[in-house]
């Protein structure tokens, strides 16, 4: 149970990515074929995805685990006011007004622009956690070069593939597993 309490970020943060991607989708298809039924499902994915952006932000890392996490809490911030504001208008015309906003231009304008908000943010996540396999790994918070983070690509002593450790190219055999290039 400990587990999933501190890796709850790494479970509820693939809601608000998939769904409110879905909800842009699910309205363009409504749009084309001119079916009301992929507008509501476009409006159950944008008031899920929404609350999932919530429940990410809340669950959200700390800065000082990594310095990337400053940006990615800023657009998923960005993201989650931009889901929360087009579930609260969606809903609103619909019980208000008895109007689906799905069809409007300019709701379409901002669920595209959640899209890309959360496509950005979920990318600067990507990059803390899946690191290139060439890249040297960045130093955790005191720790020596060379270091990797939990759930990171990389060797499993922590040594990035191709990459020389502190001993140098003379370092044991064992330390990597890239080919040599002599």
């Amino acid at each position: 149970m400990d587990y999933i309490l501190k890796n709850l970020h790494f479970i509820v943060t693939h809601v608000p990515i998939a769904l409110l991607i879905f909800s842009f989708v699910f309205d363009i298809i409504a749009m084309i074929m001119k079916k009301r039924e992929w507008h509501s499902a476009g409006m159950l994915c944008l008031v899920v995805g929404a609350l999932g952006a919530v429940a990410a932000v809340m669950t959200g890392p700390s800065p000082w685990r990594n310095p990337l996490v400053v940006p990615h809490e800023f657009y998923a911030k960005l993201t989650m006011l931009a889901a929360i504001v087009l579930a609260v208008i969606r809903v609103g015309l619909l019980i208000w007004k008895k109007k689906d906003a799905g069809r409007h231009p300019m709701y379409l304008v901002g669920s595209l622009a959640a899209v890309i908000l959360v496509s950005y943010t979920g990318h600067l996540g990507g990059q803390m956690v899946h690191r290139p396999m060439n890249a040297p790994a960045m130093a955790p918070a005191g720790g020596a070069q060379g270091g990797q983070a939990p759930g990171g690509q990389g060797e499993p002593n922590g040594q990035v593939p191709g990459a020389q450790g502190a001993k140098g190219p003379a370092a044991s055999p064992t330390t990597s597993s890239a080919p040599s290039n002599k």
